[in-house]
């Protein structure tokens, strides 16, 4: 988590003024600070990554009891407007993204409609040999050569995965020919190649960020990662490619709906 100096009335060392003073009412006091602060998160003035001033100094600026303060910024955590890093603090939240989980399609797909913006920055895409887990999962012999792709995922100009790809040669060779910075590689498959999809293979766990992660969505050593582990599979069950991208847990979620 990485922390920026915007200027905000909440930002830390400012001293306190009179228009600090919490608005009178039938509220408890820490309902008021949650929502002066909540306030702030919500009209701007206090941005995604930025740090808030400490429980110390919060309970100097308002004149309140340390348990009223964490208990305002306890409702903020559980609302997921804020995240606390242990030993650093408390940090504005990124704006969570939720995709619905009942068939399969693309992230830009799954979010047209909803006003975010989508992206990718490429960061690799070049012809490798296959490693041997990809290999056995695309049906190919170890050290094939297949096309790897490698790309940094942006939702309203936030980095949001980071996404590694091995794609099956002939494939590749027909993706690396389109662009990819703007569309979702099944989108490319039905359009661009005319392929079927089938099927895809999902398998979702948590992880703990490794530095190339950490690097990419601006992540805190020990962060944690939602790992999604995937093989995309056509009408005629041939692998397309074997997929796995690393989402920053504070900013994605899935969304599914179980009947019984």
């Amino acid at each position: 988590m990485t922390s920026r100096t915007n200027p905000s009335p909440a930002r830390r060392g400012r001293p306190a003024r009179a228009d600090d003073a919490l608005p009178e009412g039938a509220q408890p006091l820490h309902a008021r600070l949650r929502d002066r602060l909540r306030a702030e998160i919500l009209e701007g003035r206090l941005r995604p990554h930025d740090q808030l001033p400490s429980e110390s100094e919060l309970t100097e600026r308002y004149s309140m009891s340390r348990i009223t303060v964490r208990q305002a910024l306890a409702a903020l955590h559980a609302e997921g407007l804020i995240v606390k890093v242990q030993g650093k603090g408390s940090f504005v939240s990124q704006p969570r993204v939720s995709q619905e989980l009942n068939r399969l399609r693309g992230l830009g797909e799954s979010l047209a409609g909803e006003g975010h913006e989508v992206h990718a920055r490429v960061l690799k895409l070049d012809d490798v040999p296959a490693p041997p887990a990809a290999a056995a999962r695309l049906r190919v012999e170890p050290g094939s050569m297949v096309t790897e792709l490698l790309s940094l995922r942006y939702v309203d100009r936030e980095p949001l995965s980071l996404n590694r790809l091995y794609i099956a040669a002939d494939v590749g060779a027909k993706v690396r020919r389109a662009g990819v910075a703007h569309r979702d590689i099944l989108s490319i498959y039905e359009t661009d190649l005319q392929l079927t999809i089938g099927r895809a293979e999902v398998m979702i766990s948590a992880a703990v960020a490794d530095k190339q992660q950490r690097k990419y969505l601006g992540l805190a050593e020990h962060a944690p990662v939602l790992q999604v582990d995937r093989v995309v599979y056509s009408a005629d069950d041939r692998p397309l490619h074997v997929e796995t991208s690393c989402y920053r847990s504070d900013a994605f979620s899935y969304r599914l709906t179980l009947e019984r």
